[in-house]
């Protein structure tokens, strides 16, 4: 029946070394990565891309949403993602992946780029798996909910002070753990599972497999971008400039100090998102990514103000001009790679 080798490549050190990992041990030919364009990565990212699958000898397959042009059009046609909104990642992301595996009709390996020591979420995941799981098992369950819940308690709790926003998060946890502990009190669970595609999903796991591995679920960032350093490849430039991750760029996730590199050294993805705000009618950015008094923007549907992009770089400028952007913040000289990989 045979086996199809696929390797999700972003361009980032992990699925890098994840993908010269697949080529050693299945050999190029037998290899395709697998990229996620949403439109709305840098040219230095397409370049990295380029330059490593050529250099492998890898087949390398581009995927595009059927619904959405991208990331831009996904903005104008529903809304703008937000941290507990993330449908950039659903609708561009899992569901063309999901649409290619089906179309392979073949059985799969899957080998991804992911760390335990990333996130918590990612160190509760297994080196081994499979990529239809939680469509025969549920990922979310008011048990779970509660155990998740309640470890937000205990570190606000543990909380010498806490802000407004903190205490109204703790306020809320605590509501809905009552609210799930009475659910769970007439036996109820409320399972969720993935349900994109499910028939076609499940008459494609009666007849092929689709098993992920993650051969360096237990390694260390240092350890992946060495893999790929000794074996004569480099890594993503944006690396070198301090960036600690690699997507969209930039993403609505971003950190301050992701927003001041771009504010001062592309200034061009300014001028992106201010299209983009423009277009899409909203900002890129959540109420609370910097001070209300800052922020020029206004809901009136909410009745909320909220920052846009010239709001953004305002603060940042300002913040700038007093030396002081976050209090902590070194004065950089040299080597500005959070992985320490100047040399």
């Amino acid at each position: 029946m045979g086996v199809k080798v696929i390797v999700p490549f972003s361009g980032g050190k992990d699925s890098q070394a994840t993908l010269l990992y697949a080529v050693e041990k299945y050999g190029a030919d037998k290899i395709t990565a697998v990229f996620n364009d949403l439109k709305w990565d840098h040219e230095i990212t397409y370049n990295h891309i380029k330059y490593v699958t050529d250099k492998l000898g890898v087949k390398l397959v581009n995927l595009f949403s059927d619904k959405y042009d991208g990331f831009v059009d996904l903005c104008k046609k529903k809304t703008f993602p937000a941290r507990t909104r993330r449908i950039c990642t659903i609708h561009l992301k899992i569901e063309p992946m999901i649409d290619y595996v089906l179309s392979l009709k073949s059985n799969v390996i899957i080998l991804q780029g992911i760390r335990a020591d990333e996130s918590e979420e990612r160190s509760l995941m297994n080196e081994e798996c499979r990529f239809f799981k939680y469509y025969f098992e549920p990922y979310q369950t008011n048990s779970m909910l509660v155990e998740k819940k309640s470890l937000i308690i205990k570190k606000y709790e543990a909380a010498k002070t806490l802000s407004a926003v903190q205490k109204k998060a703790l306020k809320k946890a605590k509501e809905k753990i009552k609210e799930l502990n009475e659910r769970l009190a007439k036996g109820k669970e409320d399972e969720k599972y993935h349900d994109y595609r499910k028939e076609d999903v499940f008459e494609f796991c009666k007849i092929y497999s689709d098993d992920i591995h993650r051969p360096f679920f237990s390694k260390t960032a240092n350890e992946v971008i060495y893999f790929s350093l000794n074996r004569g490849f480099t890594i993503h430039p944006f690396y070198f400039l301090g960036v600690s991750r690699i997507g969209c760029f930039p993403c609505i996730y971003a950190t301050l100090d992701e927003m001041r590199l771009i504010v001062n050294e592309f200034p061009e993805i300014i001028d992106k998102i201010r299209l983009l705000e423009k277009e899409a009618e909203g900002s890129f950015f959540g109420p609370g990514y910097i001070p209300k008094r800052y922020q020029t923007g206004f809901d009136k549907k909410s009745g909320k103000k909220f920052p846009t992009i010239d709001d953004v770089v305002r603060y940042i400028n300002d913040r700038q001009a007093t030396g002081n952007l976050f209090e902590n913040d070194p004065v950089i000289t040299g080597c500005r790679s959070v992985y320490a990989i100047c040399e």
